[in-house]
């Protein structure tokens, strides 16, 4: 059988979007629920994330080639539509930037005093993390692409070492679930929606692999989101394994402060004696941080680029860098434990972007007479809507999360 490597670079693509530091705030966000309430969530915000993913390839399928969220937006819901779109876009990833810009700081900050033995405070340490990822973008696309490729595939080799030597240290009595699982799912499922958000791919995807390939896109998209589904999977069942809900070394502990990444790799060396556990989370955790917010800067830096008109000249690129990084590094700076927080708000702005806008596209779409799609995904009706009512709720939650009437362990 002959192998379509363009279909599984593009499937891989897909599952790199997903993966990244975000998947360092499920172990965080689930210790309350417990494994069980922790998978359930997991295959339900798949389960809805995909969906809306095929909604959205119904829609840019049926736009000419290239067409992106913000031809779309316009086409169907006027200015008004594309100004929703624009401002969810760049507000998620400003809140994207702030969150790994805060887990850097304490990430690195915890390395540096661990195996180094060097003491620097967390605020220089983010101010020193930013300005690394910002010369990286400031000096070309390129730059990012080089280091971006080597340092996935590094941290691939990595996880899958980690996952292995962290077995022995797994207590079934850590899995178990907790009281009042429930809320502390309600409160999970927006931070869970962030590891799922491969939606802004998907135009680029369509050019990539053709406009008349729609039952390959469809697979691309199904096969390129079940990856990360199995790796948290993974990953969530060796950190709740390995470190207890209660105690001296224990979620609770890290949760006192404010569900710190860097609490979190301090309890890991403070509970687990074996060096090889805690220096390959360690590891782990810098470079997904590193590799996200290069990332998510490259596009946010690119967008701030073609929002204020900025060209690639020397003194263009530097203004253009100024508003990428200065608004997100003074959130980190007075907020230094805001990776949780941050990524909670990047939630709301996702639901709008993965959830609200492909199901109100497609409700548009086909309530034309003349709409005829070379794709049509199954479902209508009364599904759509629910759906548009669980992206409502799910920023409902995240809304109770932030007034402290949803538990986050």
């Amino acid at each position: 059988m002959q192998v379509n490597f363009k279909a599984l670079g593009a499937t891989l693509l897909i599952s790199g979007t997903m993966l990244g530091a975000g998947m360092l705030a499920l172990p965080l966000v689930s210790a309350g629920m417990g494994f069980g309430y922790a998978c359930l969530t997991l295959f339900l915000i798949w389960a809805l994330m995909t969906y809306t993913g095929l909604m959205l390839l119904e829609v840019c399928l049926s736009f000419p080639e290239g067409s992106g969220f913000d031809v779309i937006a316009k086409t169907l819901f006027g200015p008004k539509g594309l100004y929703v779109i624009n401002a969810s876009l760049l507000l998620l990833l400003y809140a994207l930037s702030s969150a790994y810009i805060s887990g850097g700081g304490s990430t690195y900050e915890s390395n540096l005093h661990h195996y180094l033995g060097v003491s620097l405070p967390p605020k220089l340490v983010s101010l020193g993390f930013t300005t690394l990822i910002g010369l990286i973008v400031f000096l070309s696309t390129t730059a990012v692409d080089k280091v971006n490729r080597l340092l996935f595939s590094l941290n691939i080799l990595i996880f899958l070492a980690l996952s292995f030597t962290i077995q022995p240290y797994v207590s079934a009595s850590n899995l178990a679930e907790g009281e009042d699982s429930a809320k502390y799912m309600m409160a999970a499922i927006p931070m869970f929606l962030t590891a799922f958000g491969f939606h802004g791919s998907v135009p680029s995807m369509v050019k990539y692999l053709g406009h008349d390939k729609p039952r390959l896109l469809r697979n691309v998209f199904v096969a390129g989101s079940l990856i990360p589904m199995a790796v948290y999977l993974l990953w969530v069942f060796n950190t709740l394994g390995a470190l207890p809900r209660f105690g001296d070394h224990s979620f609770q502990a890290i949760s006192a402060h404010n569900g710190s990444v860097g609490m979190f790799l301090d309890e890991f060396h403070a509970l687990v004696q074996s060096p090889q556990v805690p220096t390959l989370l360690s590891a782990f955790s810098s470079i997904a941080l590193f590799t996200s917010y290069l990332c998510v800067s490259l596009g946010l830096f690119d967008a701030m680029a073609s929002t204020l008109k900025r060209g690639d000249d020397t003194r263009q690129r530097l203004q253009t860098a100024l508003v990428t990084y200065l608004p997100p590094l003074i959130f980190a700076l007075f907020f230094p434990k805001g990776f949780v927080m941050a990524l909670g708000a990047a939630a709301i702005f996702l639901t709008i972007l993965a959830i609200l806008f492909p199901v109100s596209a497609l409700i548009k779409l086909r309530g034309q007479d003349d709409y005829r799609p070379s794709y049509r995904v199954s479902g209508g009706g009364a599904l759509h809507w629910a759906i548009a009512g669980s992206g409502v709720v799910i920023i409902l939650f995240q809304i109770l999360v932030m007034q402290g009437r949803l538990p986050v362990f």
